[in-house]
């Protein structure tokens, strides 16, 4: 039987995944920080973390591929990151993202932005259903 299915029947604590970027190193220990702490604070129990020091725009980012790999084999139940803007800039390849986060019955939440003002920004409001 996979885990999503035994997710139904047993008693579950989410795990979370914590995501960030940042081009500046102090503020990268920064956001990670509060995240940890905040997904603490909503009782997730964090299996992992990964981050990228780059640009908004640079398309090599490993933190990110471990984050997507980690959600398309169900290790991860929650993503937390700090702004949507953190997985991806450009609205093409942030829908991208929530959808496979969806199909996968993966979780995004937000911790300096309210998520759904963050998806209205992005035009992605009718993305997550």
């Amino acid at each position: 039987m996979e885990l999503h299915q035994e997710k139904e029947r047993a008693l579950f604590y989410p795990r979370a995944w914590v995501y960030v970027r940042s081009r500046n190193r102090y503020r990268l220990a920064e956001q990670k920080l509060e995240a940890l702490q905040d997904a603490q604070r909503q009782g997730l129990e964090v299996i992992g973390t990964s981050q990228d020091m780059c640009g908004r725009h640079c398309i090599w980012r490993p933190g990110l591929f471990v984050l997507i790999w980690a959600a398309r084999s169900r290790r991860v139940d929650v993503v937390v990151v700090p702004r949507l803007s953190q997985l991806a800039v450009h609205r093409q390849w942030l829908g991208w993202l929530l959808r496979i986060f969806q199909k996968h019955d993966v979780t995004v939440t937000t911790t300096e932005s309210e998520l759904r003002y963050d998806l209205y920004r992005h035009g992605l409001d009718g993305v997550l259903l």
